[in-house]
């Protein structure tokens, strides 16, 4: 018998008579010495020799002996005249073998190569030759070729001399091609260094010194003696956990992009974050009206401000039947400077809400009523799409809850967004988390692999559901806190440390959430501004229809029905007004959708309506 490892193997049939007699008159036994096949007697008077899975064997030449007695009674206590009879079986089993399946490795800090290695020999039948390969360039083989007939180990090296590997679980495959079979081995392996994921704030402004949250894993496994910002160490640093570190960036850092790195035996360790400095951008106040094409009732709902590139972008939604864009405005620096207007992202079918990713590098854009080509025909549902501003990489993501959008997305500093639900016709949706940035989602660093991830907070069917949720997250994504829009309910808190959601003890109803750099002051329904524990410090006007905190002073901008704009003291434990004062122009129509964000420095707001985008100056004694 011969095989090809899997595929099944014939029975063969053993005829029995006895002379002289008749087959009802003979009674059989059958006995098998050896484990390659089972013998069994069948009803019609003959043996079956059934071979047992060639899986199960060895590649090689191996044997078994069938015994079989036959008697005139069925305990055989005499057996008849030529009894017992035996039949020698061979089973060639053709094939390679390798002595280690599958290959493990767990790579940690300072892992020697000694440790990174794993090694195998390779045996077959019949002897022969072969070959030895891997589609990954980072697994070394100390041999591409051999023979069956060498004992000599092959010695499978996790190379990281082409750049590190990020943490993460892989899964890749060598292959292994003789004469009679191509055998795939399975390889695992685990990075688990210390590692620098996210930076938050990823901005910073000319000769400011910031605090940041720097994350990463396993800042407890390496004696880290110091953070630097593209070479230049931190003024301050404080190691708070093993996934946690505060630093203070240090004022003498250029504009532009510098990288993070830690000091010490972690200094060698990969780091995905990029802390950024621009300079000061006092803009001229002004007023831009939206693109040419937008019909005459679009209004924005979100607006989003991109310091790197001086680039603003505004989510507008048009009447239905009528495709919505974002709208983009790129600051020109040329003589006084102007603003170049343009439809950035087109044709989507009903935005939902817009903002940054965590480094500022993405726009995550959710919709609602999309369709899109499935296996099974047409579908429709929910999406949610990350642009890269660099452009190169893009992916939309769907789900098919026809009556269910994204209403509103908020940033954690773990490199995961958070989104909230709702539903077109009312009622309670979930939350969701959806992670994008590459070395949070995915170990081979495909940023765009996951999908939308479901939070699951009790064991009750409702919990963590809102109804019409709204988000809202700090500067520095330390915390987001989620509630329902429609009524008064339950709130929730993301906290970032830990990737976990809680209930927190308090009811409320919010149309808006916001939160300062740090998460310690609360503005919600853009009137009430609370400490970090939910203490009322105060109350701006009723009439406030927009608002933004300041990104690095105890400020609070507002936007009025009146079309003023206003300023608000929360140092301490109130809320002082410190002054209001008339724009250029009106944003628009104040009973319908107006929003507003802050340039990095502080110095600007940008505030858009149904009129287009107003770019507004602070004044002096407004700040």
């Amino acid at each position: 018998m011969e095989d090809d490892e899997w595929g099944p193997l014939p029975s063969q049939t053993i005829g029995l008579n006895v002379t002289g007699r008749e087959r009802n008159d003979v009674y059989y036994q059958v006995f098998v010495d050896g484990r390659v096949v089972d013998a069994y007697l069948t009803v019609d008077g003959s043996v079956e020799v059934r071979p047992i899975s060639p899986y199960q064997l060895d590649p090689g030449l191996h044997s078994a002996t069938v015994t079989i007695r036959a008697c005139a009674q069925s305990a055989c206590i005499q057996e008849l005249q030529g009894s017992p009879k035996t039949v020698n079986v061979t089973y060639q089993r053709r094939g390679l073998k390798v002595s280690v399946s599958p290959l493990e490795f767990t790579v940690r800090n300072g892992a020697t190569p000694v440790e990174r290695t794993r090694s195998f020999i390779v045996t077959g039948y019949p002897e022969q030759t072969w070959f030895l390969d891997t589609a990954q360039s980072w697994l070394t083989l100390s041999r591409a070729s051999g023979s069956t007939a060498d004992p000599t180990p092959v010695d499978v090296l996790i190379d990281d001399s082409g750049g590190l590997l990020k943490n993460g679980l892989y899964h890749p495959t060598l292959r292994l091609v003789g004469a009679t079979q191509t055998k795939y081995i399975a390889v695992n392996v685990n990075i688990d260094r210390t590692q620098v994921h996210t930076v938050a704030p990823y901005l910073g402004v000319l000769f400011e010194e910031r605090e940041v949250i720097v994350r990463g894993a396993n800042f407890n496994a390496a004696d880290i003696t110091g953070v630097q910002f593209g070479g230049v160490d931190a003024t301050s640093f404080n190691i708070v956990s093993t996934t946690e570190i505060r630093a203070t960036t240090p004022g003498s850092l250029g504009t532009g992009s510098h990288a993070i790195t830690l000091t010490g035996n972690a200094a060698s360790a990969l780091s995905d974050a990029n802390f950024k400095v621009v300079a000061p951008a006092p803009y001229a106040s002004t007023h831009l009206p939206l693109p040419s094409d937008a019909a005459t009732n679009a209004q924005p709902i979100a607006i989003a401000y991109d310091a790197v590139g001086q680039r603003i972008f505004v989510a507008v939604d048009q009447p239905e039947g009528t495709p919505d864009f974002v709208a983009r405005y790129t600051y020109q620096p040329i003589g006084a400077g102007s603003w170049a207007r343009a439809n950035g992202y087109t044709s989507f079918n009903e935005l939902k809400a817009m903002t940054f990713a965590l480094d500022g590098e993405s726009l995550l854009l959710s919709e609602a009523g999309v369709t899109w080509s499935g296996t099974a025909g047409t579908n429709s549902g929910m999406a949610l799409s990350n642009l890269k501003l660099a452009g190169g990489r893009y992916a939309t993501l769907h789900s098919g809850w026809t009556d269910n959008f994204i209403n509103s997305i908020a940033t954690a500093n773990d490199g995961r967004a958070v989104l909230v639900s709702a539903a077109i016709s009312g009622g309670r949706r979930p939350v969701y988390r959806y992670s994008s940035l590459s070395p949070i989602t995915d170990a081979a660093g495909h940023w765009n692999s996951p999908s939308l991830e479901q939070v699951v907070l009790g064991t009750g069917s409702e919990d963590g559901w809102f109804d019409n949720g709204v988000a809202g997250a700090a500067g520095d994504g330390s915390r987001v806190l989620i509630a329902s829009s429609a009524a008064a309910a339950e709130m929730y808190e993301y906290d970032s440390a830990t990737s976990t959601m809680r209930r927190i003890d308090r009811v409320m109803r919010a149309a808006a959430i916001q939160l300062d750099r740090t998460g310690s002051r609360i503005l919600l329904n853009n009137t009430h501004v609370y400490d970090r524990d939910f203490q009322l410090l105060g109350q701006l006007p009723a009439n406030t229809i927009a608002a933004v905190f300041s990104p690095s002073l105890p400020r609070i901008y507002a936007y009025d029905t009146t079309g003023q704009l206003s300023s608000y003291d929360l140092t301490g434990t109130s809320v002082t007004p410190i002054r209001a004062w008339s724009p250029l122009a009106s944003a628009g129509d104040p009973s319908r959708r107006v929003v507003m964000t802050i340039t990095a420095e502080g110095w600007t707001l940008l505030i858009a309506g149904t009129n287009g985008v107003l770019v507004e100056y602070i004044p002096d004694n407004a700040r």
